[in-house]
C-alpha cells in the first residue's frame, strides 16, 4: 500500500484486519501464474523477489510457494503484522515506495493491487519507480499493475455493499462515469465490524487514486 494522502496510512492501519476478507475474490494464484509466465518470457534470471506494497502478504504467498526467495515491503505496520503471521520466515521491511532504501539486488520486483495509483503526483510516481530500480539486479525485471480508466468509470463511480466474515463493507464511489485520462478518482468504504457487545464499529477508508495513462 503506497501513501497517496496523509490519511491513507492511518486508514490502512485500521483496514488491515479486514483486508483479506474484502479481497477474498481476488485469485492471487492465477495472477501469480500469469506474472511468472510473463517474467519468464521476458528473461527472468532468478528467484529473488521484492514485493513492494505487499500489504498482508496475499500477493507474495503464491511466489513463496513456487520457490521464490521473497522479501516484502509496505508502509503500514499493521499490514506487515498480518503478513508476518502468514509467513514468519519472510523478511519484511517497513518503507514508503517513494523512498525505498537499498534492500537488496532482486531479479524480480513487483508492485501489485494498483498501489502506484495512490501516488497522486507524477513526481511521486517517478520517485517510486526510481526506488524500485535501485533494488533491481542488473538483469532484473520490475512488474507492476495500474488501474485503467474502466476501473474509475465503473468501480469508482458506483455504490456496492458486501457482507463477509461477519463484517459489512459499504463502498461508495465518488467518481464520474466519464473520468478523463490523468484525473483523480475517489471512493469511500465504510466497514462495519461486529463488537463483543453485539454492536458494530465503523471504520472509514478513503481511496484516493490517480489515473496514469500508459504514455506517462
Amino acid at each position: 500500500m503506497a501513501a497517496g494522502t496523509v490519511s491513507t496510512v492511518r486508514e490502512y492501519e485500521a483496514f488491515a484486519p479486514f483486508y483479506d476478507a474484502f479481497t477474498a475474490d481476488s485469485d492471487y494464484e492465477v495472477w501469480t501464474g500469469h506474472v511468472v509466465e510473463l517474467a519468464t518470457r521476458l528473461g527472468l534470471g532468478g528467484t529473488t523477489l521484492l514485493d513492494v506494497a505487499c500489504g498482508t502478504g496475499k500477493s507474495f504467498l503464491p511466489f513463496l510457494n513456487r520457490g521464490f526467495d521473497v522479501t516484502g515491503c509496505d508502509i503500514s505496520t499493521a499490514m506487515l503484522a498480518q503478513a508476518a503471521r502468514k509467513a514468519p520466515g519472510v523478511v519484511l521491511v517497513e518503507a514508503d515506495v517513494r523512498e525505498l532504501p537499498r534492500i537488496g539486488s532482486f531479479e524480480l520486483v513487483t508492485c501489485f493491487d494498483d498501489s502506484l495509483n495512490y501516488l497522486l503526483e507524477e513526481r511521486d510516481l517517478a520517485r517510486a519507480l526510481g526506488s524500485i530500480a535501485r533494488n533491481l539486479s542488473p538483469s532484473g525485471l520490475a512488474l507492476f499493475d495500474l488501474n485503467t480508466l474502466l476501473a474509475y468509470r465503473t468501480t469508482f463511480a458506483v455504490d456496492s455493499v458486501i457482507a463477509r466474515d461477519g463484517a459489512v463493507f459499504a463502498w461508495r464511489g465518488e467518481a464520474s462515469g466519464e473520468v478523463a485520462p490523468g484525473s483523480r478518482a475517489e471512493a469511500v468504504m465504510d466497514i462495519f465490524a461486529p463488537r463483543a457487545d453485539a454492536l458494530y464499529e465503523r471504520i472509514r477508508v478513503r481511496h484516493s487514486q490517480r489515473h496514469f495513462p500508459p504514455d506517462r
